[in-house]
This record gives structure tokens, C-alpha cells and sequence, in this order.
């Protein structure tokens, strides 16, 4: 069963959410910003281990549009207020893209109320120069596995 509920922001706006399963908490934050809640299958895999907790984010999906604002620190209110609107103590998050870092950073701003952080596909915790040569060497072997890809890539 699906408990869906209107969250209301600490500054008015109104952001969708629903709950479903039973078990742990776990909260899922989807990618964007501008996308929507995309883990519907995943809740329904998840359902018979976790409660499961999906929203749409502000001016996304069924949640309100609105002018913003548009900063990390509004985001991770928001995601507080979910949290609060479901009576979660503690929750395991996991976030995909966008929606990783937003985790990542709830997490660091409240590390008492995060059980488990699970960062999927996020956009990096470290700078370009750290980690892109590597992944640049990496592609373009893997690439060179075919040389058919490799010259249609340079091209």
C-alpha cells in the first residue's frame, strides 16, 4: 500500500512524497535537479525490506512549482521536512545523480539523523583533475578494444 502525502516546506512551498513497505527507512532522492521521482520500481523491490520513502523535489514531478530558491542548503530543508512530515528519526538515503550529492550533503549536515548513505552515479566528491586522466585513460583503452569505436569516437 501506498501512503502518499503532501509535505509542506518550512517556506510554504508543497512537495510530494509517499511512503510504502515495511522495515528500515530508506529515502530515495532522484537526479536533476528538473527531474522527478523515477524509483517506483526500486520501492516496490524494496517493499518487503524497507519502508520506502520517494518525493518529487520542489518545481519537479507532482511537487509545486516554484521560483526557488535554488541552493543545496534549500534542498536538504526540504528533505528534512520530508523526513519530519514521515516521523523518521534516522534514515538510510540513497541517492542517484543530483540526487547523490544532495544525500552527501544532508549526511554532512546531519550525520544524526542519516543510518546509511548510498551515493549512486553522483557527481563527484573530488575535483576534475584527481580523477578525470585516469577515467580519460580508462575510456579510450577500452575503446581501442575496438578500433572501429576508438576512430569513430575521434571523429
Amino acid at each position: 500500500m501506498i501512503d502518499a502525502r503532501t509535505v509542506t516546506a518550512d517556506d510554504g512551498v508543497h512537495l510530494w512524497a509517499a511512503r510504502s513497505g515495511r522495515g528500515d527507512p530508506l529515502v530515495l532522492c532522484h537526479g536533476g535537479p528538473g527531474l522527478w521521482d523515477m524509483f517506483e520500481d526500486v520501492a516496490e523491490l524494496l517493499g518487503d525490506r524497507s519502508t520506502v520513502v520517494r518525493w518529487d523535489q520542489r518545481g519537479c514531478g507532482r511537487s509545486q512549482r516554484c521560483a526557488g530558491p535554488w541552493t543545496s542548503a534549500r534542498f536538504v530543508a526540504d528533505l528534512d521536512a520530508v523526513r519530519r512530515r514521515f516521523g523518521l528519526d534516522r534514515m538510510a538515503l540513497l541517492g542517484h545523480s543530483w540526487g547523490a550529492q544532495l544525500a552527501l550533503s544532508y549526511a554532512l549536515t546531519h550525520p544524526e539523523r542519516v543510518s546509511a548513505l548510498i551515493y549512486v552515479s553522483g557527481t563527484g566528491i573530488d575535483s576534475d583533475d584527481t580523477w578525470h586522466p585516469v577515467y580519460r585513460e580508462n575510456f579510450l583503452a577500452r575503446l581501442g578494444e575496438e578500433p572501429e569505436r576508438l576512430a569513430r569516437w575521434r571523429e
